[in-house]
């Protein structure tokens, strides 16, 4: 039977030690930087800003309307809230095949019969090659604004009310029952 030798050397123990430190080194994952640079490529939206979900779609936009507001007279000091309906909808190209035949036949008694048929089929258009192919994005639906709420210092104001909730009804497309402007309590 084989007995370990608890009464070894201090080179040979530092030897396994670095021996373990190097096996795991290596079975550590490592992260190129290539695919860094094309995630944070694919995530960027036409206008620049990265948005990698809905959340961040709602701050940025609470974050504008928060800047816009605090120029406008008599508002004041502003917090936004925006909530939306769903989240980002994404449309890839699909190539759509379709064909039709028909075929007549008769036979020796002077019956007749048609045979039709339809074949239809879809398919994602990709781009790249191996393993580097994608779908090809075809348009980006932002999700649709369910409601906004705004507190402002100015928010008593019967004239500021209005004027913000115009503001964003002119902005979302928002109906005027889910908006709310409400006074800011300091």
């Amino acid at each position: 039977m084989w007995k370990f030798n608890w009464n070894m050397s201090k080179e040979k123990w530092l030897l396994i030690l670095a021996a373990g430190v190097c096996l795991m080194m290596l079975a550590l994952p490592v992260k190129k930087s290539g695919e860094e640079t094309s995630a944070q490529t694919s995530r960027e939206s036409a206008g620049g800003n990265v948005l990698s979900s809905g959340k961040s779609y709602e701050k940025e936009l609470e974050k504008r309307v928060e800047e816009l507001l605090g120029t406008v007279e008599g508002v004041g000091d502003v917090d936004v809230m925006i909530t939306l309906k769903s989240t980002e909808e994404k449309v890839f190209r699909i190539d759509r095949d379709q064909s039709e035949s028909s075929t007549e036949e008769t036979d020796s008694s002077g019956g007749s019969r048609v045979v039709k048929t339809a074949d239809s089929g879809e398919t994602t258009v990709l781009t790249g090659s191996g393993s580097g192919e994608s779908p090809v994005l075809e348009k980006e639906l932002m999700p649709e604004i369910e409601g906004v709420v705004v507190s402002a210092q100015g928010g008593g104001d019967v004239r500021i009310q209005a004027e913000i909730s115009a503001a964003m009804e002119a902005l979302f497309h928002v109906p005027q029952h889910k908006i709310r402007v409400l006074k800011r309590v300091e």
